[in-house]
């Protein structure tokens, strides 16, 4: 399913197939190039990312086809703010020395998707925090792509047209892919790079940058999330590019296994797949096609990829979905009245969890006393419900109690990934049957039944008495 209002939109050249819509495909890069190329910055503005250049060795042997060890280099993202670009002898001026040449990438980007949103007037991408120099928590990866056909058949009407070279003709293709979980950004981006003119290619073939257009964007702000049983969730995906037919896949994988979920075919605009309980938010105008589940279960679980289709352009971004349902815990018997010698067991029930990851220890607390872990403690198998979660139930057997044992307290203490951080306890405390004297409670309830014991014999002699002085009367 998608809104209603997304089928009645349509971009310029969607479902244009043919010429018109590879050509606007084909020429974006030069195009966004000479139109930026009027607006230079200096070096200082630009986002500097250290990435890493991988690229797959060939297989050992001659002819081998096989693939062999990924090759990894230093590479560097310098992305200006958006409608501007770099001076390039200045950038080379500021290059590292272990970054290769033709391996720091100056990424033009008009729409502004990679510096994090419209806003263009921020210093620096969002994504980067307020310290720009700290980019631990940024992954930056570039590999070379090529432009291929898709082959699955909600993509496969893409490419119906005619005259759409398979190669695309212009340039070397790369694909740059930057993740940083802590400020909720990710995206990835299919590169083209910028072709010299006649006279600048030998400027060009001597630099040590790598000028690029980003063709197609894909970004999620929502990289990592958690969600507990029964709740909806949106997990957020939207692209930039040109103005051309798409198709949208969100496929599920998990424990080594995966699944479509959800297929747009943009060639005939309707959803070919989706899962019960699924919903594509699909806006051409904004280009958003994030995913909702509703009432989410267990089995929903795993990593979720977005990808994106273009004729011969294809790029995805991957979001983790945790389920987390903290459980119910029950100490039994509850309250715990026992007579001296006597064997306890206590039951922990820990029920209603997900997922199976949890743990149960036992504490034992003297009065006036430090806590002890109890020795002889055992579990029972888990349990899994209909719907995912699981159970089971720790036992700690007490040794014969003693006098001395009154008044004190055990707890188990069960820790879960939905719990916080001190994880959840229950206690009860130990009462030796005739260790002490009657309680208040005792005490009021012994008045209690005295005193109606005193009212009942006080009525019942007054009667008596008025049926003995009947009789005399009688008599």
């Amino acid at each position: 399913m998608f809104a209603a209002a997304a089928a009645a939109r349509e971009p310029p050249l969607r479902g244009r197939r043919g010429p018109l819509a590879c050509l606007a495909l084909l020429f974006l890069g030069g195009a966004a190039a000479m139109a930026m190329a009027s607006a230079s910055s200096p070096s200082g503005a630009a986002a500097r990312v250290d990435c890493w250049f991988v690229e797959e060795a060939t297989g050992r042997g001659g002819g081998s086809v096989m693939p062999g060890a990924l090759s990894q280099r230093r590479a560097l993202l310098l992305l200006p703010p958006p409608g501007r670009r770099l001076d390039q002898a200045a950038l080379e001026s500021e290059l590292p020395p272990e970054v290769e040449p033709g391996l720091a990438f100056q990424i033009l980007d008009p729409s502004g998707t990679l510096w994090g949103g419209s806003d263009h007037s921020r210093p620096q991408p969002f994504w980067l925090g307020s310290d720009p120099s700290d980019t631990e928590a940024v992954s930056c990866e570039i590999n070379a792509y090529i432009p291929h056909e898709a082959h699955v058949q909600w993509a496969a009407g893409l490419e119906q047209g005619k005259g759409c070279p398979r190669s695309m003709g212009q340039g070397r293709w790369f694909i740059a892919t930057v993740q940083n979980p802590e400020a909720s950004y990710g995206f990835s981006s299919i590169l083209n790079e910028e072709e010299a003119l006649p006279w600048k290619q030998e400027a060009v073939a001597g630099s040590r940058i790598t000028t690029t257009t980003a063709v197609l964007s894909v970004f999620s702000r929502t990289p990592q999330l958690q969600a507990r049983l029964g709740q909806d969730v949106l997990i957020d995906c939207g692209f930039s590019g040109p103005a051309s037919p798409f198709s949208v896949e969100w496929r599920l994988q998990h424990g080594g296994a995966g699944r479509v979920v959800l297929a747009y075919d943009g060639a005939a605009r309707k959803v070919s797949v989706a899962e019960k309980g699924t919903r594509l938010f699909l806006d051409p105008e904004t280009n958003n096609v994030s995913l909702q589940l509703q009432g989410v279960a267990a089995r929903q679980e795993g990593t979720y990829i977005c990808t994106v289709y273009l004729p011969h352009l294809r790029a995805q971004q991957a979001m983790e979905l945790k389920v987390v349902e903290p459980p119910m815990v029950t100490l039994r018997p509850d309250p715990l009245s026992v007579p001296p010698g006597a064997p306890v067991e206590l039951a922990c029930e820990v029920s209603g969890f997900y997922p199976q990851k949890t743990s149960v220890n036992w504490r034992r607390k003297s009065p006036g006393g430090t806590p002890e872990a109890l020795v002889e403690t055992w579990e029972s198998g888990h349990r899994q419900s209909p719907d995912g979660t699981y159970s089971f139930t720790s036992h700690a057997r007490i040794l014969p109690v003693q006098p001395q044992d009154h008044g004190a307290s055990y707890s188990c203490h069960v820790a879960h990934p939905g719990l916080a951080e001190g994880g959840l306890r229950k206690t009860v405390k130990l009462h030796m049957a005739g260790s002490s004297g009657p309680s208040l409670e005792d005490a009021i309830g012994c008045f209690l039944i005295a005193f109606a014991l005193f009212g009942f014999l006080q009525a019942f002699l007054r009667r008596a008495s008025r049926e003995q002085k009947k009789s005399e009367k009688l008599e």
